[in-house]
């Protein structure tokens, strides 16, 4: 038998429990038994890997650095734990999926998508979290979310990669101007936080338009920004996908960029090194199903331009 196969993998329960809550007493409490049963565990587990696993800092325990590197392995062994469980013992249709979107693309093509969702896998518990495409990834690195909508193109080692919706961007002005009257004055640029792709988009736009830019006014909100655009506060970039879906884009009008801005594929991300959630397996079966590119017809490429 090799060395790595005499680790009792029952073992990393008290260590994630001691690892979360810093301390021998509160590990106990969440897992119903006494301080003495956690550490005799814990001393077991170091003898096994022939490395201690946690330092005393001030009145708590904490991580060495070969806890740090088994962290992650013992929450994976977890999840995979916990997954194999409920397919075995439940629908696997069932449990939680964590979904992450760009604000655009949960206001304007999840809805109907998520409500079909629903009716095919009525057991799954979906949370919907909405942010920049540079958070998403983040939290989907973290492990935080299943898995997340973002703009792309994009690649990580990390991640598998699927091309959802080809959007097309367009420029938002105020209704009645031309362009040539927003380009007359320094810009006003009105977009999602820091980490947006549309947003970096647009600075993009104006740096080729040799504009001078004023100010950067950041929102979390489609309505928000086609709200400040139509006052007359600034320039805006959104999908032309918007244009007949959502009921404040009459407020603006649209002109076209160029292509190369214009052009941006909805990625669909999860890690490719961990399980798959079960979960995940009908929403991905009806985004195959149901998406269209913004021309109308069906999208068959699974490429990453």
């Amino acid at each position: 038998m090799s060395v790595w196969q005499r680790l009792n993998p029952q073992l990393l329960h008290y260590f994630l429990a001691v690892s979360r809550t810093g301390s021998l007493s509160a590990a106990a409490r969440q897992l119903h038994c006494v301080p003495s049963n956690v550490s005799a565990r814990l001393r077991q587990l170091e003898q096994q890997l022939g490395t201690p696993l946690f330092q005393r800092q001030a009145r708590q325990l904490g991580l060495t650095l070969a806890g740090e590197r088994l962290l992650p392995h013992a929450q994976q062994l977890e999840q995979l734990c916990q997954r194999a469980w409920h397919s075995v013992r439940q629908d696997v249709w069932a449990g939680t999926l964590r979904l992450g979107s760009m604000e655009t693309c949960a206001a304007v093509r999840l809805p109907e998508l998520l409500a079909d969702f629903h009716r095919h896998a009525p057991q799954i518990s979906l949370n919907l979290i909405t942010g920049t495409s540079r958070w998403l990834l983040g939290e989907v690195l973290e492990e935080r979310l299943d898995a997340a909508l973002i703009g792309g193109p994009y690649e990580h080692p990390q991640l598998c990669v699927e091309v959802i919706w080809r959007e097309r961007l367009e420029l938002v002005i105020p209704k009645g101007y031309r362009l040539e009257q927003v380009l007359a004055t320094p810009l006003t640029l009105l977009g999602f936080p820091a980490g947006c792709h549309y947003r970096e988009r647009l600075e993009r736009w104006a740096e080729r338009q040799a504009a001078p830019v004023a100010v950067r006014q950041s929102y979390g909100s489609v309505e928000t920004i086609f709200a400040s655009v139509a006052a007359g506060m600034g320039v805006g970039l959104l999908p032309a996908s918007l244009k007949e879906r959502h009921p404040r884009s009459a407020l603006v009008d649209w002109l076209p960029i160029d292509r190369d801005l214009a052009q941006t594929p909805t990625l669909l991300v999860h890690r490719k090194d961990l399980p798959p959630n079960p979960a995940l397996e009908p929403l991905l079966s009806l985004l195959r199903q149901q998406v269209l590119n913004t021309d109308g017809s069906p999208f068959l490429h699974t490429d990453t331009e």
